[in-house]
């Protein structure tokens, strides 16, 4: 298995994370027996095995993280956002991670990127020119931190320019204020930097 870290972030909110070494999808189903039928009736049918096998990390993390006896088929509503039988949901995955966020009770949302200079190339495409864009970690960060807004509003469907991020300081972790244009409404999403991904996340606070 390889299960990096199943996390309390809050009251009712965890978040997981697994490195996806495994190189076969026999390596998940030889471990977890229980994904077979999911594997049957889900899995299976994507052509390539690099999703299949990011599929069975989401569902393995799902097992980690919510001890459950029996799998129920992760669902998405008209927005594409995910949700799973008593839980809200979010999921991502990037060049050899997966990543996940639930909660009960309250809204969840996250993003992982692969660190990768290939944002130098486009990133005037999602950064506004009144945010902060000098290094290519404030790059990387713009970008997951507003995939995961955009997932937080799938409803709205967001533009990236109608997200925007406030000042902050860059450090391996921490936190930024990101505004809904369209809405005025304002979202903390908190961030990690490693030397081989960002991850971006955020969840409802409690009213």
């Amino acid at each position: 298995m390889a299960l990096m870290s199943v996390e309390t972030l809050a009251p009712d909110v965890l978040l997981g994370l697994w490195k996806i070494d495994e190189l076969r999808v026999e390596d998940f189903l030889t471990a977890k027996p229980q994904l077979h039928p999911i594997y049957e009736q889900q899995i299976s049918l994507h052509k390539s095995i690099a999703r299949q096998i990011e599929k069975l990390a989401i569902y393995s993390l799902l097992d980690e993280m919510t001890y459950s006896t029996s799998f129920s088929l992760i669902q998405y509503n008209e927005d594409g956002k995910p949700f799973y039988e008593g839980y809200k949901i979010s999921i991502s995955h990037t060049k050899g991670y997966a990543a996940l966020i639930l909660s009960k009770e309250r809204e969840v949302s996250i993003d992982i990127e692969y660190f990768s200079r290939r944002v130098e190339r486009i990133f005037s495409r999602f950064i506004r020119p009144d945010e902060q864009s000098h290094t290519l970690n404030e790059k990387l960060i713009n970008w997951s931190a507003k995939e995961t807004v955009y997932k937080y509003y799938s409803a709205q469907h967001l533009g990236f320019f109608a997200i925007r991020l406030l000042p902050y300081e860059v450090k391996k972790s921490g936190m930024v204020i990101v505004d809904n244009l369209k809405t005025e409404e304002h979202l903390t999403v908190y961030y990690r930097m490693t030397p081989d991904y960002v991850l971006t996340y955020t969840y409802k606070e409690r009213e």
